[in-house]
Parts: C-alpha cells; sequence; structure tokens
C-alpha cells in the first residue's frame, strides 16, 4: 500500500486491526417531562469529559510533552465553546430529541461547514471535533472504545483512523507504529505521532478488511509505504534500514546546539514555525534559535468569538518567556483566503484567494486589528518581539499598517502602559507585485519573510490544493527562483535581513539553491531544524552563490 508518510521511522511488528464503530445515535423524541433529565445527562458528560480531558493535559505536561497537551487543552476548549453546548440545548429543548442524538447532530453540522474549507490545517481539526463528540457520546451512553488500551505486545495498530486523544493515551512501548486510512501531515495525530517517534502512515484509502490481527506489516514513514506479509529479503532489507535510522537520529542530537554554518564560514539563522504557544518548546529542544513564524491566526480559530486583547497578549507574552530572550516574529492576522474564521463578516467569495484577506481584512476592520496590535506591542516588553504583516501587494499597505501601530502604541503610552522601542517590523513577500517592487518595499521595513506556498501558487497560477494542477506547483521553476534571488538583491541594498518561512524552508534537498539565492534565516517546523543545519554546515556558500549565477542565467 502507498500512503501519506506522516512521521518518520520505519517499524517492523505483527499488525493490530482496530476496529473502531462508528457512533451513531438513534433519533429518540422525549417528552417535555423529560427534557430536564436528557439536558442534566449532557451537562454530567460535559463536566467528566473535561475531568478526563484536564487529567490527559496534567499527564502530558507532567512528561514534558508541551506540544500534546497544547493539543489536547484545545479540545478543552471545544468541550465549552457556547455555539455548540447552545446548538445541544436548543435541539433537546426544542426539537425534543434525546441528548446522545442532540451531541451527535450538533457535532456533525459543524464538521460540515469545516470540511467545506480547503485548507488542510483547518478541516485537519475536524478529527478534534470527532474526538470531543465520541467522548461526550461514551459519557452519555456508556459504552467505550478502549481496544488500543488492550494492547499486551509490540504491535503496529491499523486503523479507519486514531484520535488525538487515543495517539496521546497511547503505551509508548507496545506501539511500534501505526497506519490509518484517512489524515494527513497535518493532523494532530500526525504532529503527536513524530513527536512520540513512532512511525506513521497516514490517508491510505480503504484497506483494513484485507487485513487479520498477527499479519506481519512493514511501515517504512519516509515513503509511506507499508507491506503486508513482507519476503525475507523486505525484512532484511529494512532492518538494515532501521540500523541506519537509529544511527542518523543520533548523528543529528549532534547538530542540535552548534550553528548553522558553512564549510566557508558564513552562518545562517535556524528558527521554527508554530501555530500556538505551546509549539515554542519543541522549537527550542530542535535547536532552533529562535521563532520564524507564529501563526496568530490560530488564536483565532476553533472558537465562537474574537480572542480578547487579554488572551492574547497572555498568548504571545507566553512564546517571548518560553523563547527567554530569543526572536519572536508573529504574522499579525492572516485570515481569508482558505482561512475561514465564522464570526468574521467576510462572508463568500468568487475567489477568496485574491480576495478579502490578510492585511487587506485587517486595514478595512481597524477595530479588531488594532486589538491584536495592543496585545502585541504590550507583549514587547517580555522580550524580543517582532512584527511581520502579511499578504503585503505594495507599498500603501505598509504605511497603512505602520500608522495604526503608532496609533495603539500612542494609546497605550496614554494608559502608562510600557511597550518595547525599536521593535523590528517586516513584511511577507508572497505576492509576485510585492517580489517585484521590494526595492521600494525595502524601504519602509527592517526584514523580509519570503512565504514560498502563496508565492509559488500566484507566480504560478496553479493552485496548490488543487491535484488537477499540482503538476505546475514547482518550486524550483525559473520564475520563481528569479523572484527570489530579485528580493534577496533588494534586500541587501537597503541592508534589510531576508529569510524564508514557507515550506521550501525546511527542505534539506533545496538548501544550497536557496543560500546561492542570498537567503540568510530558515523558519521551518521543529523536527527539520536539525536535518537543515546539517545539510547547511555540508555547503560552501561561495559554491552555492555560483552554481545559481549559471543556474539563472
Amino acid at each position: 500500500m502507498k500512503g501519506i508518510p506522516a512521521s518518520p521511522g520505519f517499524a517492523v511488528g505483527p499488525a493490530v486491526v482496530l476496529v473502531i464503530r462508528e457512533r451513531r445515535p438513534v433519533k429518540r423524541m422525549i417528552g417535555e417531562n423529560e427534557i430536564p433529565y436528557e439536558w442534566n445527562k449532557f451537562q454530567a458528560a460535559l463536566d467528566q469529559a473535561r475531568l478526563e480531558l484536564s487529567e490527559l493535559v496534567r499527564r502530558l505536561e507532567e512528561g514534558g510533552n508541551a506540544e500534546q497537551a497544547s493539543i489536547m487543552e484545545g479540545q478543552l476548549y471545544l468541550i465549552d465553546d457556547p455555539e455548540i453546548v447552545q446548538g445541544v440545548s436548543d435541539r433537546i429543548q426544542n426539537e425534543r430529541v434525546s441528548a446522545d442524538f442532540a451531541v451527535y447532530e450538533t457535532f456533525g453540522e459543524v464538521v460540515k461547514t469545516l470540511a467545506l474549507i480547503e485548507d488542510e490545517y483547518i478541516r485537519e481539526r475536524i478529527a478534534d471535533l470527532q474526538d470531543v463528540k465520541n467522548r461526550l457520546l461514551e459519557q452519555i451512553t456508556g459504552e467505550t472504545d478502549k481496544a488500543a488500551a488492550l494492547l499486551t505486545r509490540p504491535s503496529i495498530l491499523l486503523a479507519h483512523d486514531i484520535t488525538p486523544s487515543m495517539t496521546a493515551q497511547l503505551n509508548k512501548e507496545l506501539v511500534m507504529g501505526f497506519v490509518t486510512e484517512v489524515g494527513s501531515r497535518t493532523s494532530h495525530t500526525s504532529i503527536m505521532a513524530r513527536t512520540f517517534g513512532i512511525p506513521a502512515v497516514v490517508g491510505c484509502g480503504e484497506f483494513l478488511a484485507g487485513w487479520s490481527d498477527g499479519e506481519t506489516v512493514i511501515v517504512d514513514g519516509e515513503t509511506g509505504e507499508v507491506f503486508q506479509n513482507p519476503s525475507e529479503q523486505q525484512l532484511a532489507e529494512y532492518a538494515k534500514k532501521q540500523e541506519a535510522y537509529a544511527r542518523s537520529k543520533e548523528e543529528l542530537q549532534a547538530f542540535k546546539d552548534i550553528p548553522a554554518e558553512t564549510i566557508d564560514g558564513k552562518r545562517f539563522g535556524m528558527y521554527g514555525n508554530i501555530g500556538t504557544p505551546a509549539e515554542a518548546a519543541a522549537v527550542l529542544e530542535s535547536g532552533g534559535e529562535g521563532i520564524g513564524l507564529f501563526r496568530s491566526e490560530f488564536l483565532f480559530m476553533d472558537r465562537a468569538a474574537m480572542p480578547s486583547e487579554e488572551e492574547q497578549y497572555a498568548a504571545y507574552r507566553a512564546v517571548l518567556e518560553t523563547m527567554s530572550g530569543k526572536p519572536v516574529i508573529v504574522r499579525t492576522l492572516d485570515v481569508g483566503g482558505d482561512k475561514e474564521i465564522p464570526y468574521l463578516p467576510i462572508g463568500s467569495e468568487f475567489n477568496p484567494f485574491l480576495g478579502w484577506r490578510a492585511i487587506r481584512y485587517c486595514l478595512s476592520d481597524t477595530a479588531l486589528f488594532k486589538v491584536q496590535l495592543r496585545a502585541l506591542l504590550r507583549a514587547s516588553a517580555h522580550g524580543d518581539l517582532r512584527i511581520m504583516f502579511p499578504m503585503i501587494s505594495g507599498e500603501q499597505e505598509i504605511l497603512d499598517a505602520k500608522r495604526l501601530l503608532d496609533e495603539a502604541r500612542s494609546e497605550l503610552e496614554a494608559e502608562g502602559i510600557a511597550a518595547a522601542a525599536g521593535m523590528p517590523i517586516g513584511i511577507m513577500i508572497e505576492v509576485p507585485s510585492a517580489a517585484l517592487v521590494s526595492d521600494r518595499l525595502a524601504r519602509h521595513v527592517d526584514f523580509f519573510s519570503i512565504g514560498t506556498n502563496d508565492l509559488i501558487q500566484y507566480t504560478l497560477a496553479a493552485d496548490r490544493m488543487n491535484e488537477k494542477v499540482s503538476y505546475l506547483y514547482d518550486s524550483q521553476h525559473l520564475a520563481v527562483l528569479r523572484l527570489i534571488r530579485m528580493v534577496c538583491e533588494n534586500a541587501r541594498k537597503f541592508n534589510v535581513h531576508v529569510g524564508m518561512c514557507g515550506e521550501m524552508a525546511g527542505d534539506p534537498q533545496l538548501v544550497e539553491i536557496l543560500i546561492g539565492l542570498g537567503v540568510e534565516e530558515f523558519s521551518m517546523s521543529a523536527e527539520q531544524i536539525p536535518l537543515v543545519k546539517k545539510s547547511v554546515r555540508s555547503l560552501s556558500e561561495e559554491a552555492a552563490r555560483i552554481r545559481m549565477t549559471q543556474t539563472l542565467e
């Protein structure tokens, strides 16, 4: 079988087919006198689920698994989401249905809404919703699925899906790897598998019917291949791969605390991308020198209303304190396009990727934008905070954003609230027009960060989420490379620092190209940092520049 490589490594062992029954409560109508009883059942289920998740978060935190704790903490917010609680209440009281059916229908409605959003990260939050739904239904009905906890020997789990909470509770000594029919690399389950070091392949399509417990299985977390009842030759081949992988992991540990410096002495910054405050710890553990991209929009998601200034301030401060003086670049709200936030009045657009999104929306909703800017300015007193504006296409947007930032600073000063002076301001270069006029934009900012995901799709007019044109989405297309070189050259002219935070930055095979183009900092997912460091230390900057000059002419 072939699936998506979700967590690296190789596993060889006996299969355990994990069958999790889909919970589909029968619609049961209730009388008026039963309404209080059903509502109390739901409230009791909320209380018990909250206790279970809080305990799970505590155990994960005590075990040093901050990132996993943050994922499960997100489910705690879902349990108390006012929109969900109100939806269940309305169905019990107005539609007169039982508590289990009310929960099933309410969560189903939210899932349908998220399934329409093209952003892969947002759609993967469906797994968290399903996880919470099942937990509540377990409490209401008393029926539980504990199959994964019944493992008695080291095994490889095969399942339709493995929920985030199940992954968090897996016995790491017994779970050698897992394979699922659905899922993607960005799902919380995949993230947790990578952090726990469990090889995993997801999104294989339907396969469970053809497997039995005890069959030998090989999981290749590098290629996404899965082998059923492999031959002796394949077993011998993967035994060697396991040994080599173990050696390479040990070798990568040596790169954690050393700089990313080429053989001719040029040093490059190694930073991490995060979406939540808890992820910052993983960046430090991987040898990151700072946060190159804090996607602040994730503070606005999975909730019924905008986070307050105080909530945002606490999140930004938490990251700064975790990083202990290391740089933290926060991207201001990047909403719209494929990132839909229901409580914001963006509405449906014919082409949302070219529409009212990111800085365009924030400049039109100055009240919302100022709340975020005030929170960032307040947090700047606690570390090296840097603000980055997304989706910039021309000079006026920078001037307008900086004017609002100055207004927010003046308001805070009038209130006697301190903010760091001289905080660096940067922009994302992800629109071709920004790259083409980067010499003009450089006059207004302290740094550029190239967002290659959007820059590639806009330059090549190829939707990166559309399988029919995915063959056109080429990170090494000559047009893309020339735009990156232009940005780097213009940045040098004005002494503006230039980094990269798109997927290209975390690809060890592209490091030489990016160094040759003039990129000075690389920001990526935490687990990629040692790999990119290793690649940098094997290269010559001078040779990379000469090679790229020849390539682009």
